[in-house]
C-alpha cells in the first residue's frame, strides 16, 4: 500500500448556513489519498475531526462512502451530535472515488456492476483503518460504524453479513438499499450468515423513503421481516420508512436517525 498527501486543511469553522454547507462544522478537516494495493486503485480520503478531539481518548470511527458527494452533510450531522453529547467524540471518515461505485459497493457482476465488494472490503479492514489507526487516535475495538446509501446501502448490508471475528463494524446505517440488484442476491448473502451464526451482535438502522418504487418497498420490508425473524439474541434492529422521501431525498434523514439510533445505549 502505498500513502500520500493529498491535501491537509486543518480549520476551525463555525456558521449557520445550509445543513451540507461545511461551514456548519465545529471541527478540523483533513483530506489524503490512498493508494491501494489490494484495488489497485487510489482513493481521496475525507476526514472530519470533531472539535474536541484529543490524542488521548480513543475515539470512535464512522466510515461513510460516496465520500465526494456525501462527507459535508454527514460530517455535519456529527458535529452538531457530538457538540450536543448525542454521540460519543468520533472521527468521521467519507472514502471518495465514487466514480468507481459500481465496482466496488456490488458484491456480484452484474448488468450494473462488476463485483468488487469483497476486494473493496478488504481494502477497508487491511489498508484503510490501520492507515487511519496510525494517523489518529481510534479505538481499536471491533465497534465501528459503516454508513452507505443506494448500492452504497447494498455494500453496508454485504458487510453486515460477513463473519464477525475480523468484522471491524458493529453499527451499520443502511440508507435506500439496492435490494433489487442482481435480482435480490443480498438475501442470499443474509440467509448464508443466518445458515451458520446463532447471533448477530450489531445494531443496524435501515431506512428508506415512502416515494421509492414498489420493489424497493417490498424487498425492505421482506428484509427487515426476515432480520427479525431470525431471533438472533444480541441484535439492534429499527427500520424506518421516511414520509414523503424518495430516493435521493430520503437520505440525509435517514443518517440523522440512524446516528442517533445506533448510538444509543
Amino acid at each position: 500500500m502505498k500513502l500520500f498527501y493529498y491535501l491537509l486543511l486543518p480549520i476551525i469553522l463555525y456558521g449557520c448556513s445550509k445543513s451540507n454547507d461545511i461551514s456548519d462544522i465545529n471541527g478540523s478537516i483533513q483530506e489524503f489519498v490512498i493508494e491501494s494495493t489490494i484495488l489497485k486503485d487510489s482513493y481521496p480520503i475525507y476526514v472530519y475531526l470533531p472539535y474536541n478531539y484529543s490524542n488521548n481518548t480513543n475515539n470512535q470511527l464512522i466510515i461513510g462512502l460516496d465520500g465526494e458527494t456525501r462527507f459535508n452533510e454527514i460530517a455535519t450531522l456529527i458535529s452538531e451530535k457530538v457538540q450536543h453529547g448525542k454521540i460519543a467524540s468520533s472521527v468521521f471518515i467519507a472514502i471518495g472515488n465514487n466514480q468507481k461505485r459500481n465496482r466496488d459497493y456490488t458484491p456480484t457482476a452484474y448488468a450494473h456492476g462488476s463485483g468488487g465488494a469483497n476486494n473493496f472490503y478488504q481494502f477497508i479492514k487491511n489498508e484503510l483503518i490501520p492507515e487511519l489507526q496510525s494517523r489518529y487516535d481510534i479505538d481499536p475495538s471491533n465497534n465501528k460504524t459503516l454508513i452507505g446509501h443506494s448500492f452504497g446501502g447494498l455494500f453496508t448490508q454485504y458487510v453486515m453479513a460477513q463473519e464477525r471475528t475480523s468484522n471491524p463494524f458493529d453499527k451499520f446505517i443502511a440508507s435506500g438499499t439496492s435490494y433489487w440488484y442482481d435480482a435480490g442476491v443480498i438475501f442470499e448473502y443474509e440467509q448464508a450468515y443466518a445458515n451458520v451464526n446463532t447471533d448477530l451482535d450489531v445494531s443496524l438502522y435501515n431506512g428508506m423513503g415512502t416515494l421509492e418504487g414498489g420493489v424497493m418497498l417490498a424487498s425492505f420490508e421482506e428484509m427487515n421481516k426476515r432480520l427479525a425473524s431470525r431471533g438472533f439474541p444480541n441484535f439492534r434492529h429499527k427500520s424506518e420508512l421516511i414520509t414523503g422521501s424518495g430516493h435521493s431525498g430520503s437520505a440525509i434523514e435517514i443518517f440523522k436517525k440512524g446516528l442517533d439510533y445506533v448510538f444509543s445505549n
